[in-house]
This record gives structure tokens, sequence and C-alpha cells, in this order.
């Protein structure tokens, strides 16, 4: 009868030993687990996100210095449109002359060594001009006038001729008394092309500082 009193009280004292060792076995392999947070698992998420939006920032940048560049490139370029101008002139009144007859130099100022463009229209009859020459100062077309410097154009027939023409250094001058000198070409005016006949079209030139 003893004995069996015995088994009965401890029978509830093992039944709490049990249930002590069971816990404390899950409380060890829930220390050793690894930990899984929802913060730790967004964390990487938010990392890309923040890499994503700094690497984009800059963009911005470069895009926005666009225009200015731009600008700063147009600018130049609208001056040195503005700057280059053009002298036209109407055919003079030489017997013969067609209508609508001119001369056109572009740019109308220029250096030593500097490319002039031409257009010359009905400056002769039935042609368009019978001759081009570059003037100095000191030369002229006709008698002893040295002629200046002989200015090459093309078609030799038709209404219309254009002509690339480089100023000379130099150019022939005139002469009553003697032979024609070699002039230099110095900066100023005074200085025009003109068409042979003389008087059918001329247009006036500066020579600028080289």
């Amino acid at each position: 009868m003893s004995s069996i009193k015995s088994l009965s009280v401890l029978r509830p004292v093992a039944t709490v030993g049990a249930a002590c060792a069971l816990t404390a076995v899950l409380a060890a392999c829930a220390a050793n687990a690894p930990v899984t947070s929802s913060s730790a698992a967004s964390s990487p998420a938010a990392t890309t996100q923040a890499a994503t939006t700094q690497s984009s920032s800059p963009a911005a940048g470069p895009s926005s210095a666009a225009p200015s560049a731009a600008a700063s490139v147009a600018t130049p370029a609208a001056t040195a449109s503005a700057a280059a101008g053009c002298a036209s002139e109407p055919a003079g009144t030489v017997s013969g002359l067609p209508a609508g007859g001119s001369i056109t130099v572009c740019p109308d100022a220029a250096p030593v060594g500097a490319v002039v463009h031409l257009t010359i229209a009905g400056c002769a009859p039935s042609m368009p001009a019978a001759g081009l020459n570059f003037l100095g100062p000191n030369s002229w077309l006709g008698t002893n006038g040295g002629g200046g410097a002989n200015v090459k154009y093309s078609p030799q027939t038709g209404f219309r001729a254009t002509a690339a023409f480089t100023i000379p250094a130099t150019y022939t001058g005139g002469n009553e008394n003697g032979p024609y000198p070699t002039l230099t070409t110095k900066a100023g005016t005074g200085y025009e092309f003109t068409t042979d006949p003389g008087g059918a079209c001329n247009v006036h030139f500066t020579v600028l500082p080289s």
C-alpha cells in the first residue's frame, strides 16, 4: 500500500520534470536556430532602392547643363554670321547693258589672304562682264592704270557669273610716265571690284588689318 502511494506521489513529480526538460530543450533549439526578421529581409531591397536613387541622381546634372553648353556654342556662330556682311551695287548706265545687272561681294571687308566671293550679272552686253579686276587706291582701269589684280570668274558667257578671289598681298599700280609699280595691299578703304567695260559694275571693298 505504501509502495502504491509512493508511485502516485512520484508520477506527478516525473511529469513535471519531463515538462521542464522539454521546455529546456525547446529553449536551446530556439537559441541556436537562425534568426530571420522582416526588417533584415527587407534591408537588401531598401539598400538596392537607395543605390538606384543615388545612381540616378547625378544624371540630372549633365542633362540640365546641356542646354547651357549648346547656347554657348551657338553664340559665337550667330556673332560671326552677323559680322560677315555683303555689299551689292546695281549696274551703271553704260549703253547696251541688260536690265537687272549688279555686282556683289561677300564679305565686303577682309584681310589680305582671305577669300571673298563675287557675283556679277549683266555687267556687259550678252555676257556677265568683259573683265573683272580688284583695284587699289593707286590703280585704275584704262590707259596707264595698271589694272590692279585680275579676278577670274565663270562662266564667261550668259547673264550671271561667280568668282572666288583671295585678297592679294600686292597689286599692280598705275603710272602715266613709266612702268607699272607693284604696290603693297594695305589695310584701309579705297579698294573696289570693278568690271570691264569701265563704269558698268563696281562695288567698294575694305581691307582689314591682318
